[in-house]
């Protein structure tokens, strides 16, 4: 994975799916969904979008207006627009469709979690080194040091 731009943008991708699965189950269209949650999207998310509904309005399908997601976003979002197209395309019935494409989101996002929450420690023992060892020189090895000098001049 490309670092920098597509790593954000793979980050803010599960917010954005969860808002379009919650539009739709709320009882909009898929292509309605996708209108509404476009000016709600991450910013990093909203030119995908926002090319994607600019397609829908020129009179394209949903299936057809979603290529347009993979390629703004990045290759992250081919699994979330190829769930939808293939529904709208094929006629398949939604619900499956969405709790796959929620239970992908969750999965992903406990990843980036798991991910992020073993880097900590690497992330961490700078820190711990820069204000943990001068106090505990300043603390333990100071007054002994000191201790012992006075005791070699008395």
């Amino acid at each position: 994975m490309i670092r920098g731009r597509g790593a954000t943008t793979a980050a803010a991708l599960p917010d954005a799916v969860e808002l379009v699965i919650l539009a739709v189950r709320a009882g909009m269209s898929p292509s309605g969904a996708v209108r509404a949650v476009a000016n709600d999207v991450d910013e990093r998310l909203r030119p995908g979008f926002a090319e994607v509904v600019h397609r829908l309005h020129r009179g394209q399908r949903l299936a057809d207006a979603l290529d347009a997601l993979p390629e703004m976003v990045g290759p992250d979002a081919s699994g979330f627009a190829d769930g939808l197209a293939t529904a709208d395309r094929y006629g398949l019935p939604l619900e499956p469709v969405l709790d796959q494409l929620a239970a992908e989101t969750r999965a992903h996002r406990r990843r980036e979690a798991e991910r992020h929450a073993r880097t900590l420690p690497v992330r961490l023992a700078f820190p711990l080194v820069v204000c943990t060892l001068p106090s505990f020189v300043l603390l333990a090895i100071v007054p002994a040091v000191l201790g012992a000098l006075s005791t070699l001049r008395g």
